[in-house]
């Protein structure tokens, strides 16, 4: 099937934010039950990382923020305008709409690299260093040999590419009533360290400082994670 079945007709779908969640979930699985679906997930390729990147972090945000209701619809939108979704709240008369905008915390090439190397082995180490040698024309080699790591440098790491991730999103103007998300890696290792009061005091002490143009600013891990904090800008 092309693309493994993806189509941006589904992609940018209305929803609820459980039928979202179940779609997104249902569609991994099903895109990941051959070799080349598996393939395009682990590698973001074609649709596949509009899927990973935008779509299911807009679904666990949905189903945290809003849970099981049938009164917000949630829409991806896939292309180059200045936000990720809508959202349309229909428990409000009329109905209301707002904006999204999702980035995610990341290594930038390493991220990548990590990737792809699980692609080729079947297994990785999430946190340690990347050695990368040559390139695609000249033959990539990638290893990440295993090697301890301390509890209070992965969250130091994470928490600077939390940072990092907002600090892109600065200075710049988004549609009235957007939000920001940001997902993050919210690992064991980094649950250990941050729970939610350091956190409020990170971002509180860093990220609020930044200019931000929006009128919410969520964080959001990939395993339960979840803070709002209101910006009063843009709304």
């Amino acid at each position: 099937m092309s693309n493994e079945g993806i189509s941006i007709e589904e992609l940018t779908k209305k929803r609820t934010p459980s039928e979202l969640l179940s779609w997104v979930k249902w569609k991994m699985d099903q895109i990941g039950s051959t070799d080349e679906g598996e393939r395009a997930l682990r590698l973001h390729e074609g649709l596949a990382k509009q899927l990973l990147e935008e779509v299911y972090p807009l679904a666990i945000f949905g189903w945290r923020k809003f849970g099981n209701t049938d009164q917000i619809l949630m829409q991806p939108i896939i292309g180059n305008q200045s936000y990720d979704a809508v959202v349309t709240d229909l428990r409000s008369k009329p109905a209301s709409e707002s904006y999204v905008e999702i980035t995610q915390s990341h290594e930038g090439e390493n991220d990548y690299l990590r990737r792809l190397v699980l692609q080729w082995q079947g297994f990785t180490f999430g946190h340690s260093p990347v050695i990368k040698k040559g390139t695609k024309k000249t033959r990539l080699q990638v290893s990440i040999p295993p090697k301890a790591v301390r509890l209070d440098e992965v969250a130091r790491d994470e928490l600077k590419r939390i940072f990092d991730a907002a600090r892109r999103k600065a200075a710049k103007y988004y549609p009235i009533n957007t939000s920001l998300i940001i997902v993050f890696d919210d690992d064991l290792f980094f649950r250990r360290i941050v729970d939610d009061a350091y956190l409020d005091t990170f971002v509180k002490e860093s990220i609020l400082k930044l200019d931000l143009r929006f009128s919410i600013l969520y964080l959001i891990g990939w395993q339960s994670v979840f803070r709002e904090f209101s910006l009063g800008k843009r709304t």
